[in-house]
């Protein structure tokens, strides 16, 4: 918890550096003043009401929600006297890159306003802290122009693959068990999915721990009495997301992660799940191959994903 008037912390807790404080000076929409500020905790039902209610709101897709990130910067508040006008939070996890978490405007204010008032010291605190990377998953195409403006490049797209219930093919030859994953394999996963995953795409452990407990079904890929992938799954109105697949780097390309995937299907069909889906990137030829193989049917939706260097 970040109490009203102590230092902006990272993610772990720790000081960021003084120019991140900084960078909290006073703006001028029209003529009144707007300032600045960290939010902190106890704005939690600001930034509910914000994200609510309010027409132009970007959130990530994250295992947390957005107000559960208050107390680690930067997350940026903006005021008209005691008027919300809207929030910036791009706390980084893991602490190379910062993915834009919230961004969320009032509608009588322009959106392009308040983010040249707020991205900018956004920036310059990140670098400050030493991340590498600002990130961006488009949801909505009002954003879009926003992060180009702020030099934002369109690196691929995360697209939506569905499949609908029905057996599975049979996957390749694998080497693996597939059982259900214990608290003994947690640490294990975590340390599967951060080998598995390059930036932005990986994640802390203890982003994997929330993971975890929102867990509809856990299952690991054990070879030679060690975890050599694993698989997560949420439960959905349908059914079930596939949300995390990920493979020991050693052992990728020898059928473990169909394997975990046809697993998967043969629960959902126990459980008559009337639908799974699943999100990757458009540029992993090897997981849409995986996917395709095994009956999923690629949507024509697709969310941009931007990537920024900050140093």
């Amino acid at each position: 918890m970040l109490p009203t008037g102590s230092q902006p912390t990272g993610p772990s807790g720790s000081v960021l550096p003084e120019t991140l404080a900084a960078c909290y000076n006073g703006g001028m929409f029209g003529e009144r003043k707007t300032t600045v500020r960290p939010a902190n905790p106890s704005d939690r039902n600001t930034i509910l009401t914000l994200v609510r209610f309010e027409t132009h709101g970007h959130a990530h897709l994250d295992w947390r929600p957005v107000e559960d990130w208050l107390g680690t910067q930067p997350y940026l508040l903006a005021e008209r006297g005691r008027r919300a006008l809207g929030a910036l939070a791009a706390p980084p996890d893991p602490p190379d890159t910062a993915w834009l978490r919230l961004f969320v405007v009032v509608d009588d204010v322009p959106p392009v306003e308040l983010w040249n008032l707020l991205w900018p010291r956004t920036a310059q605190a990140l670098a400050a802290a030493g991340v590498r990377t600002a990130a961006a998953l488009s949801l909505d195409s009002w954003i879009d122009p926003l992060v180009k403006s702020a030099g934002f490049q369109q690196t691929h797209s995360v697209v939506v693959l569905s499949r609908r219930r029905g057996p599975a093919p049979s996957p390749s030859p694998s080497p693996a068990r597939i059982r259900p994953a214990q608290p003994a394999d947690y640490e294990a996963v975590a340390a599967t999915d951060l080998a598995a995953f390059a930036s932005p795409w990986q994640m802390s452990a203890a982003v994997i721990a929330d993971a975890i407990r929102r867990a509809d079904y856990l299952t690991v890929a054990e070879v030679e009495g060690q975890v050599a992938g694993y698989q997560l799954t949420t439960p959905t109105s349908q059914g079930a997301h596939l949300a995390r697949l990920a493979v020991q780097p050693a052992w990728q390309g020898q059928g473990i992660g169909g394997a975990l995937v046809a697993d998967l299907i043969e629960h959902a069909n126990r459980r008559n799940y009337r639908e799974l889906t699943v999100n990757t990137q458009d540029n992993n030829a090897g997981s849409l191959a995986v996917y395709q193989r095994l009956g999923f049917v690629r949507g024509a939706v697709q969310y941009p994903v931007y990537l920024r260097a900050l140093r």
